[in-house]
């Protein structure tokens, strides 16, 4: 159920980048749904726009490269925003006091 969820989102995202340059600041409108868009449209962590016709009703993408530093698109994508990874903290247990 999670690869269809996933492949849905991708689909949206792919259907929605760069959709909000067409309108002006903050008038972004699904016409046929009848819904405003946000300001920031959708990033792609994993595909790239290759090509769009004039009217958008083409549009062809490509996967992007791997990465040269053996990270995920994902991780990559995050790096490039901005987004530092977590780091882990190993929880050790209780402290024991020795009594010799």
């Amino acid at each position: 159920m999670k690869v269809a969820a996933a492949k849905l989102l991708n689909r949206y995202k792919m259907s929605y980048y760069n959709y909000n340059n067409l309108f002006p600041a903050g008038q972004a409108v699904d016409r046929m749904r009848n819904a405003r868009l946000p300001d920031v449209g959708p990033t792609l962590s994993t595909m790239e726009e290759a090509f769009t016709s004039e009217n958008w009703i083409i549009r062809i993408y490509k996967v992007k490269d791997l990465d040269n530093m053996g990270r995920d698109h994902m991780s990559a994508a995050a790096f490039d925003r901005g987004h530092k990874k977590k780091k882990v903290i190993k929880k050790r247990g209780a402290r024991v006091l020795r009594v010799d």
